[in-house]
């Protein structure tokens, strides 16, 4: 999911990192000899992530923008 300045990514730790890590290796496929990526993690204990994640969020944004028109 697009963000307002960068890409979301979420699921389980360990499949973010590879996600991470194989994003590099296509690009540096590509030829580019260095890449320099920012991180900002989040993760929290005392609330469960309901099935679809961030699927709810974009619904609502889509709602409050089409309710604009």
């Amino acid at each position: 999911m697009a963000s307002g300045y960068g890409t979301n990514v979420e699921g389980p730790w360990d499949k973010v990192m590879e996600v991470i890590g194989e994003c590099h290796k296509a690009v540096h496929r590509m030829g580019t000899p260095r890449i320099a990526t920012d991180i900002r993690i989040g993760t929290r204990t005392d609330k469960a992530i309901v099935a679809g994640g961030n699927d709810g969020k974009v619904k609502r944004v889509e709602e409050i923008l089409s309710s604009d028109k």
